[in-house]
């Protein structure tokens, strides 16, 4: 039997229809509302989570800086560089590729790979490497990106183990996996999970369902017997809802809903944690 959702977590739900009931009868539920059973409360609609998946940017990871400037120099001073291109000149071309290329991306829910960007943009400026576009690609994250763990993420990942409940990471980015997970490693929480999948690898982004379908199959249980933790309604959210899987959004900065309802609404992860131990209590 599962517990109710602790007090403090918002739930979403439809709200009852009220137009054909008495005053009594109203009277009755408003009072129920107020003081429900521990037992007998049944608003949510997730099932008990046989497997979760995370988002990764602002979920599990505290997105710090992106200063795309200095990642440009970087790769400058491993490039072979004849014409003696400059920063500003890369980020002019990158930029004038984005004002076509990511309203497009938008509305197809596709998601271009990075070494393709790589080559519109260094080949247009004569620009070559003696590395592997992925190590090139390094490069430019390491100088880029700075990161630290959403707070109090990695004991409830620990928790999360110890319950044996697989886990994995979907996220919609413009960097391949294997950087991602090369930053996860870093971070010291990539033991945690069987798997991380980038958008940038898989062709599709969320709010597509066909990532979180494929995710659920590699966990190997069916959509809804997952939980989709994202921080943002309009692509993790609504990728869960078009999957099948629990929404939950993790909310810690209190930010308005820029787009479906979640099934649960957590502000920290000591909430979440208390989710799925409510899930997992035995009676």
């Amino acid at each position: 039997m599962e517990r109710q959702n602790p007090k403090n977590m918002r739930e979403r739900t439809p709200e009852t229809t009220r137009g054909e009931e008495t005053e009594e009868e109203q009277i009755i539920e408003e009072e129920t509302l107020e003081e429900p059973h521990p037992l007998l409360e049944e608003r949510l609609t997730l099932r008990k989570p046989l497997g979760i998946l995370f988002d990764l940017g602002d979920t599990l990871l505290t997105y710090l800086k992106f200063d795309p400037e200095a990642g440009h120099a970087a790769t400058l001073n491993i490039a072979n560089n004849p014409l003696g291109y400059t920063v500003a000149d890369i980020d002019n071309q990158i930029k004038r590729l984005n004002r076509d290329l990511i309203p497009r991306r938008e509305k197809a829910q596709v998601e271009f790979h990075p070494h393709i960007i790589q080559r519109h943009v260094y080949e247009a400026l004569h620009i070559t490497f003696d590395r592997t576009p992925e190590e090139v690609e390094r490069v430019f994250w390491r100088a880029a990106m700075s990161w630290q763990p959403e707070p109090g993420i990695e004991y409830v990942l620990e928790i999360l183990r110890d319950k044996n409940i697989p886990m994995g990471i979907v996220s919609n980015a413009a960097f391949c996996g294997n950087t991602l997970m090369w930053e996860i490693e870093q971070q010291g929480i990539a033991d945690y999970f069987r798997f991380l999948m980038s958008s940038a690898d898989y062709w599709v982004r969320k709010p597509h369902p066909l990532l979180l379908e494929t995710a659920a199959a590699k966990l190997g249980f069916k959509p809804a017997d997952i939980w989709y933790v994202g921080n943002s309604p309009q692509y993790d959210i609504a990728a869960a809802h078009n999957a099948g899987m629990g929404a939950v959004w993790y909310n810690r900065l209190d930010a308005p809903l820029d787009g479906p309802d979640p099934h649960v609404e957590i502000k920290s992860w000591r909430e979440f944690l208390e989710l799925v131990e409510g899930f997992y209590l035995k009676l």
